[in-house]
């Protein structure tokens, strides 16, 4: 059935079936993700945004006290839910991504059963989905990430806008957009469908097109006004040059690209399958083509191609994995789901171990010492990117840089030898050594000796403002897990 037809009566939820299939859904996305059901941190970002939430609730102001290259939903999310819950535990964000991905399963299930008329194909888009969405590695499925808040809102802006509902289109989308940057790439196949609804009247098509843009801009409009226009664009937008810079490292990137789409493509090749053997009825599913194509730009803006970015990837594809499906046998069926299973079993269930690795060891190792040799409410600095140690230690960043990564121009995605103050985000050093005027740390940690997270690469001499300030005013009073220790000298 065509993308724009009316709805079917299958389309139609009958409550009883809504609640029982929001049941299963929810009892399968537990399940999945049961590994990450814990305070074990799999991701650096949700040290980050866990830093982030407890500046948030002690008064800082986003994008000033606290910054990142991100929209402002997930840092306020992780703030509420610590605030709601009394407790810094990841736990309770961690079930709030299960909710969040059991919502997008929802919402896949419904368009999918309006979409081919049939009851069977609600269940299987969800449940392909929610198994898609686990069969990745732990640090990049079993983490509350950006891209798991922002499918809700992505999904359901494609869901209304199949409707013919442009203004509502707009605001999910902006909503989405918020949350993380790529979900806008999704305007999209948004715009096509308004075409394919409005295209022979085209008074009505430039008034659904101009509906879906003011429900898009407002939203983010509103938002840079809220937190300050020149902040807002500056971390969300402009901010971002230097972090998409591939120059001079294009064979690596390129290798890192082909690396992890390899290990999406075999994580995922049932819905990979299914997705080729539904390519027969394309016109059919256009819009759905479209959605995937926009979702494959996102993944590869920046050329990071980071393991949780292709999440946005998977509610198109679960839908197009669907059809195939809609009159499979049983034996069929339990084919896909044990090749759903496995790489689930292999990628996920390793993470039930515990986590003992150095890095981790060192963090609470510094978190530790922080809590013993400081008073709460005073402010530390880890030079490095180690973000656990402000979280575990409760102790506030002496900068509004959780990693000095802004500062060195390391990060994910590029080789860990470039590095250099040219590399710097815009702005930042200025605002570095105007914290460290405004809040003097009194610990500072050097991961440089201990080689955490590729630190040996950017130690404090290479960048004599931080270096010449470090030697002037601190002196080493201590080594914990190989990490310099520094005191003020005075």
């Amino acid at each position: 059935m065509p993308a724009d037809d009316g709805p079917s009566p299958a389309g139609r939820w009958h409550p009883r079936t809504f609640a029982l299939t929001a049941l299963l859904f929810a009892a399968v996305a537990f399940a999945v993700h049961a590994p990450g059901l814990s305070n074990k941190v799999f991701n650096s970002d949700e040290a980050y945004l866990a830093t982030q939430a407890q500046v948030l609730n002690r008064g800082g102001r986003l994008y000033h006290d606290t910054v990142d290259r991100k929209p402002p939903v997930v840092p306020y999310l992780y703030a509420a839910t610590f605030r709601l819950t009394g407790s810094d535990d990841l736990l309770p964000v961690r079930v709030l991504a299960v909710i969040a991905d059991v919502a997008t399963a929802l919402l896949l299930a419904g368009e999918a059963r309006r979409r081919f008329g049939n009851e069977r194909a609600g269940l299987v888009a969800g449940l392909l989905f929610l198994g898609a969405t686990a069969a990745y590695f732990a640090q990049d499925t079993q983490a509350a990430n950006f891209e798991v808040f922002m499918l809700p809102s992505m999904v359901a802006a494609f869901v209304l806008a199949v409707r013919d509902r442009p203004l509502g289109a707009g605001v999910a989308l902006a909503v989405s957009t918020l949350t993380k940057q790529t979900a806008a790439t999704t305007l999209l196949p948004l715009a096509w469908l308004g075409w394919r609804h409005r295209h022979g009247d085209r008074t009505r098509l430039t008034t659904g097109w101009t509906l879906l843009a003011a429900g898009f801009v407002v939203p983010v409009v509103v938002a840079a006004l809220a937190f300050g226009w020149h902040d807002f664009v500056h971390w969300v937008f402009t901010s971002n040059e230097g972090y998409l810079d591939a120059n001079g490292v294009v064979g690596y990137v390129l290798h890192r690209g082909l690396v992890q789409t390899l290990w999406f493509l075999l994580a995922n090749l049932a819905v990979v399958v299914l997705c080729v053997l539904a390519a027969r009825r394309w016109r059919d599913d256009a819009d759905l083509w479209l959605w995937v194509l926009a979702g494959a730009v996102a993944v590869a803006s920046g050329l990071r191609f980071f393991g949780h970015y292709y999440l946005q990837l998977l509610p198109p594809l679960s839908l197009l994995a669907t059809r195939p499906l809609l009159r499979a046998p049983a034996r069929a069926l339990a084919a896909v789901a044990v090749a759903v299973a496995v790489p689930i079993g292999y990628l996920a269930v390793p993470a039930y171990r515990r986590d003992d690795s150095p890095t981790q060891r060192a963090g609470r190792a510094l978190a530790a010492y922080a809590r013993a040799h400081t008073r709460p409410g005073a402010s530390i600095l880890v030079w490095g990117h180690l973000p656990e140690v402000y979280w575990r230690s409760d102790r506030r960043p002496a900068t509004r840089f959780e990693t000095t990564g802004f500062l060195t121009g390391l990060s994910g995605g590029r080789p860990p030898s470039r590095v250099g103050m040219q590399y710097a985000a815009p702005e930042a050093w200025d605002d570095f050594d105007a914290d460290l005027r405004a809040h003097p740390p009194a610990l500072i940690f050097d991961l440089s000796p201990a080689d955490i997270r590729n630190a040996k690469y950017f130690p404090p001499e290479k960048f004599p403002r931080f270096g010449d300030y470090l030697s002037r005013d601190y002196h080493r009073i201590a080594t914990v897990d190989g990490v310099a220790v520094y005191a003020p000298r005075t």
